[in-house]
């Protein structure tokens, strides 16, 4: 009788043991699908986040700059080479447009501007933002997170045809050259004077995905290529 006693109670205590093992496998797995899950969910609410602001940034500039009557400010990285990686970095541009607000002004003036890190880099404490302000108002801060980068040119308004097959680089960059504007563009009539300004390239990169640890995993260029109705209409008076 004590035998069977004694083989009844080790048998009640393995199925025990396997029990708890059993349920902290189910535990575990099941506190990784949820990590999981909530990963993912975090995922898409960055890259919903990244989208809703580049597009609103997007929408906001491409009226801006499709209703310019003048373009008094661009503060870029100027650089010879177009493919250089810093050319067109943006800090600062300043166009007049139709008033709005119904005061009776004609035209106003609206100012982008860049705060953050000189060369763009990632800096701990120091975020990289987009301002839009436009005269006699509060400045309101378009993009506040996940921007990579934002690079604007200014153009003489051509519609620049692609790369051809066999066409090397630095023929192609020659190409180009003349058309984009710098304030010393020393190429047969390049295009170094602000007021000749025909159309606006942007050209924004935004951080979609960040991994557990921020480290960015996904990116996302936009680039638009705008022509102001009312310089282009100038332009061919």
């Amino acid at each position: 009788m004590k035998n069977r006693s004694c083989n009844r109670v080790a048998f009640t205590l393995v199925e025990v043991l396997i029990s708890l093992l059993l349920a902290g496998i189910i535990i575990i797995v099941s506190y990784m699908l949820i990590q999981r899950t909530f990963q993912s969910l975090e995922r898409q609410k960055q890259s919903l986040d990244t989208l809703h602001e580049a597009r609103y940034f997007l929408a906001l500039i491409e009226r801006d700059l499709r209703e310019m009557t003048k373009l008094k400010v661009l503060d870029t990285v100027f650089k010879q080479n177009l493919f250089d990686k810093e050319s067109g970095l943006f800090f600062s541009m300043e166009l007049e447009v139709p008033d709005r607000s119904g005061k009776g002004e004609e035209f106003t003036t609206v100012i982008y501007s860049y705060e953050g890190p000189r060369d763009y880099q990632e800096t701990k404490g120091m975020s990289k933002i987009i301002y839009r302000q436009e005269k006699g108002q509060a400045k309101r801060a378009l993009i506040t997170k996940q921007m990579n980068f934002l690079k604007v040119w200014g153009t003489d308004g051509v519609i620049f045809r692609n790369r051809e097959e066999n066409e090397s680089v630095d023929v192609y960059r020659n190409y180009l050259r003349p058309h984009y504007y710098h304030p010393t563009n020393d190429a047969p009539k390049g295009l170094n004077d602000l007021s000749k300004v025909r159309g606006i390239e942007v050209q924004l990169d935004m951080i979609e995905m960040l991994d557990s640890s921020g480290k960015p995993i996904k990116n996302r260029t936009f680039t638009t290529r705008i022509y102001p109705r009312v310089l282009s209409l100038k332009n061919d008076q």
